[in-house]
């Protein structure tokens, strides 16, 4: 007797808290939302949470508020949400790399998987990216830089935002198709690698352009090539790496993320505010100058997405023997 009472007690505990799901989702948000940005205020990571926060507010009728916690190449951010309630009120500011590339870098402690921890919901836009160098290197061309390198093997040196971050794996990709050696010197965050290139004690870094548009502008460094094709109409007449090397290509995104368990009508309400948002032609315009190239896909979109670039810098990792630093 008394264990069929418990077990009509668990039964009905259960029901209630799936009739409850719906009505929470329904009424999602009735507070503030906690957007989790991995990367140090500045970068291009941080300046487009930010404008998408400033803009989710105004949809959702909620404040949605950046929460900047660095480290691990956004992995501490991501972990962070993966233990969250998923109840819609902790948001990820996903990258490309906290699901494609940490996830498949030998030796890298991950641990969370982003496949079973996290929910994939839309990405934004993908970025404007490239090789620039610091005032004090000669460097004007993909060639020069390529024909500096290997008169010096191991000599020049490129910055990072971390050890098997996008902007490191881009920097492998090119040195693995040009068969030259570089130095790599891994910071914590893009902004403060910038300022070692502005200072003349880094050579160079492939960055986004978000980010790195107003040091090109006041001199602070010099736009080498873009990583991407077609190159941001943005800096007009700046080549792409491709032209040097035709079979460079790199790319990346922001995106966001919520726990995994969250209720789907949420996931859905989030894809569906962003992708209105990023249809707005004044908002994607504005996008598009300050570097970014604007996305907006559905989930199943961005999923298929994230395994493709998976596979592509999983063999980028093996081939140029990558292990974390």
């Amino acid at each position: 007797m008394i264990k069929a009472l418990f077990r009509t007690a668990g039964l009905l505990a259960t029901f209630l808290l799936v009739g409850a799901s719906p009505a929470s989702a329904q009424n999602w948000p009735s507070k503030p939302v906690k957007l989790v940005n991995g990367y140090p205020a500045g970068g291009g990571a941080d300046i487009l949470a930010r404008l998408v926060a400033e803009k989710l507010s105004a949809a959702l009728g909620q404040q949605v508020i950046v929460d900047n916690r660095t480290g691990a190449t956004g992995m501490i951010a991501a972990q962070s949400v993966a233990a969250a309630a998923p109840d819609g009120y902790t948001v990820l500011f996903y990258t490309m790399n906290m699901c494609c590339t940490s996830p498949v870098m030998p030796g890298n402690a991950v641990n969370i998987d982003p496949d079973k921890d996290l929910m994939p919901v839309v990405r934004v836009a993908a970025l404007d990216n490239l090789l620039y160098v610091g005032p004090k290197t000669p460097f004007k061309t993909v060639q020069d830089v390529i024909d500096g390198a290997r008169a010096q093997p191991g000599k020049l040196t490129y910055g990072s935002s971390g050890v098997g971050g996008s902007y490191h794996l881009w920097a492998a990709l090119f040195t693995t198709l040009a068969g030259i050696d570089m130095l790599h010197v891994p910071f914590r965050g893009g902004p403060p690698a910038i300022a070692e290139i502005v200072a003349g004690r880094i050579d160079m870094m492939f960055g986004n352009l978000a980010e790195i548009l107003p040091h090109i502008r006041n001199g602070g460094v010099r736009a080498i090539a873009f990583t991407s094709v077609p190159p941001s109409p943005v800096l007009p007449g700046v080549p792409t790496i491709a032209q040097t090397l035709p079979d460079y290509r790199a790319d990346n995104w922001f995106g966001l993320g919520l726990p995994a368990g969250t209720p789907p009508a949420i996931a859905d309400r989030l894809n569906a505010e962003v992708r209105r948002l990023v249809a707005d032609k004044e908002f994607s315009d504005r996008l598009v100058s300050m570097g970014y190239q604007p996305i907006g896909d559905t989930i199943p979109e961005m999923k298929a997405a994230i395994q493709s670039d998976r596979a592509k810098w999983k063999k980028v990792i093996e081939a140029a023997k990558l292990e974390p630093q």
